[in-house]
């Protein structure tokens, strides 16, 4: 905000708030800057919080398992949670959180609790382990010697999880006012929502400024469906024929209009669910009570899913006083997606061998 004008100060003075002047300064050398005043410690400038003590958490959850064994070398497991994690707090020791840099006003705990961003709601475990029936003892092939040499000992095992994708966080710059910084908070605003769908069929027109579709998804990020909040600095102007204007007192009567109104984590449209599968083949071949070898194939990523990273969420910049975005991020929307394992994207095989005497 800057210096303070007589007629700033005295419009300040007629709604009861007095602006200090380097009379009755906060601390000593203070110029009369207005959001320097305001801040929580003036003499200091912005300040971040990285492991404050600070915040809570509910974890409520239903979980279901069963585990099976079966005769002639055969179990089987299977694991269901369903759950839901609320919190306005970090989500690792560190402080650190997928809400880094968007918390937007962290005086107000209660507007930041929320469901975590990192959270899956449904997740389902299963896994399996069988011996296959050939060789000594077993059902098929039951002798010994070079038959159970080559025939016996082999086992396949194998764990596939699927899990529900995370919410997502939408944010936009509230540059270049530094709207955030007056207050001293580093970090970008949660835009408004329109009313429109967020995720668009791929099947339908899609907006110019969607940077296309990732093979295997059949939806979008639809950018019409959100909008920015009104800029701090874009008032009309302060005076009108020598008296305040009332556009201008309106304009500011709600400080909180500055502030996006979007859900902080957004859980209708989420990221792609988290699919993986790996299995493995051994064969153990005895020599005697005490000594056998091992070989064995491990296969991670056995069906070759690709992961599809969550969409680009950062909207661009604030522009304007009419809920515009200047769109400076051509990716907003769009997915990546990467390998499990390896970089190509394949399914990655290991083998190994060990001897136990």
């Amino acid at each position: 905000i800057g210096a303070v004008t007589a007629q700033q100060r005295a419009y300040a003075s007629s709604v009861g708030v007095n602006i200090p002047t380097s009379a009755n300064a906060v601390y000593p050398g203070f110029g009369g800057n207005v959001a320097q005043a305001l801040r929580p410690f003036p003499q200091y400038g912005r300040i971040i919080d990285i492991l404050e003590s600070e915040g809570e958490s509910e974890y409520n959850a239903l979980q279901l398992k069963i585990d099976r064994r079966f005769a002639q070398g055969f179990q089987f497991g299977a694991n269901y949670t369903f759950s839901k994690l609320v919190q306005n707090a970090s989500e690792d020791i560190l402080g650190g959180s997928p809400l880094d840099g968007v918390l937007q006003n962290p005086y107000d705990l209660d507007g930041l609790k929320t469901v975590s961003p990192s959270h899956s709601p449904h997740v389902f475990v299963t896994n399996f382990l069988a011996e296959i029936p050939f060789g000594k003892g077993r059902k098929f092939l039951d002798k010994g010697g070079i038959v159970n040499a080559i025939f016996g000992g082999f086992q396949v095992s194998g764990i596939f999880r699927i899990q529900q994708g995370t919410p997502l966080v939408f944010s936009l710059d509230p540059e270049p006012d530094g709207f955030l910084e007056l207050a001293g908070i580093f970090g970008r605003l949660r835009p408004n929502l329109t009313g429109q769908p967020i995720a668009l069929d791929t099947r339908t027109p899609v907006p110019g400024d969607v940077n296309g579709v990732t093979p295997g998804r059949f939806f979008v990020v639809n950018p019409a469906a959100f909008s920015a909040p009104p800029r701090f600095n874009a008032a009309p102007a302060f005076l009108v024929n020598g008296a305040v204007n009332p556009a201008y007192t309106s304009y500011y009567s709600d400080p909180t209009r500055f502030f996006g109104t979007a859900p902080l984590v957004n859980t209708d449209f989420r990221s792609d669910r988290f699919y993986t599968a790996d299995m493995s083949v051994l064969k153990k071949t005895r020599f005697t009570e005490t000594v056998f070898l091992e070989v064995g194939a491990e296969f991670f990523n056995v069906f070759n899913q690709v992961l599809f990273l969550p969409p680009d969420t950062f909207l661009g910049r604030q522009e304007g006083a009419l809920g515009n975005i200047n769109r400076t991020n051509s990716n907003f929307g769009a997915e990546g997606f990467t390998a499990r394992l390896g970089s190509a994207g394949n399914r990655v095989v290991q083998l190994r061998a060990r001897l136990v005497f």
